[in-house]
């Protein structure tokens, strides 16, 4: 058995500002976090890979995020710009974590793991026309993962030379760079229909490959395209239609043959999903909705995170609201 105690507190300070008339619009807040750590305690102890040892709380976490935008009433723009970093420290079962078997423990955490730590930029721009009917927008975006943990396989750790004869868990390692635009617009047709459309280019590498030769990161198409409609049919009737299509990506498999992790390269997305929904009111405060949601409606085979999903699939309930 493992017991282990954490406990962290946190502290938060926002600011906003609306200047020239709200034209212009600042924002600035900070957020830091404190852990403590009790000692943590194994049983059987003999036996224990992270017994006897003392360890430390997580280092203090510090984090700020600042934006700024500003509009223009005249034509209905507006701009906009974000910077901000991003701290997450280790879970418990990434540091201690083990499982057990008839050989006893075996240790897949690792107590001396760094806490992630990541800092992004967009900047972009949001335009109004048709009377507020149609609203576009255009954000460049770029995310700096500057240390990450990763689960590895793919013999990068060797039970000779971990402390804890670990032969793979969690360990820390470079992160990546995310780049790329994202586009998108919401439009009214008419007084019963919603449209969202919206397509993202991302260039996503890894500093330091989990398979030799391969940095482009892994699950993260390049390009990726969704519509989502929302029709409404009288006052009680809602029928969605939330369509997704991407391009192929890279997902690595560990073989058992040669112990070592291995790139494969999977078609992308092409999914919709149609959820019909019938409000049925008893009063102003009280009603009964009925709903149906079909997903894969076209019985699709792709795959998430290499893995294959299932086919066509129905759901159906009902929920009481008061």
């Amino acid at each position: 058995s493992a017991d282990i105690t954490e406990r962290s507190h946190a502290l938060f300070v926002q600011d906003r500002l609306g200047l020239l008339g709200d034209q212009l619009q600042l924002s600035a807040s900070f957020r830091t976090q404190f852990f403590s750590l009790k000692n943590p305690r194994f049983a059987p102890a003999e036996s224990a890979p992270y017994g006897g040892l003392t360890f430390q709380a997580p280092a203090k976490a510090l984090t700020g995020d600042g934006s700024i935008a500003y509009f223009f009433r005249g034509t209905g723009t507006k701009i906009r710009g974000h910077v901000g970093n991003g701290y997450r420290a280790p879970s418990l079962f990434e540091r201690f974590g083990t499982f057990f078997s008839s050989f006893g423990y075996s240790a897949i955490g690792d107590p001396r793991l760094r806490p992630e730590r990541s800092i992004a930029v967009d900047a972009g721009l949001d335009q109004t026309l048709l009377n507020n009917r149609l609203r576009a927008s255009a954000t460049y975006f770029y995310t700096r993962l500057q240390e990450v943990i990763i689960f590895d396989f793919s013999g990068a750790i060797q039970p000779e030379t971990d402390p804890f004869g670990r032969f793979g868990g969690y360990r820390n390692t470079g992160g990546g760079l995310a780049r790329g635009v994202e586009l998108s617009a919401t439009s009214a047709p008419t007084a019963s229909l919603d449209l969202l459309l919206a397509y993202t280019y991302t260039n996503s590498i890894q500093r330091r490959p989990l398979v030799e030769d391969v940095i482009r990161s892994f699950v993260i198409p390049k390009h990726q395209f969704s519509l989502v409609a929302t029709q409404r049919v009288g006052r009680r009737l809602l029928v969605n239609l939330d369509l997704t299509v991407s391009s192929d990506y890279l997902a690595p498999f560990f073989s058992s043959q040669t112990f070592s992790s291995r790139a494969y390269r999977f078609d992308g997305i092409a999914k919709a999903d149609v959820v019909v929904s019938y409000r049925l009111p008893f009063s102003d405060f009280r009603a009964v909705r009925f709903y149906g949601k079909v997903e894969n409606l076209f019985d699709r085979t792709y795959y998430e995170s290499g893995y294959r999903t299932p086919g066509v699939t129905g759901v159906g309930g009902m929920k009481f609201e008061f």
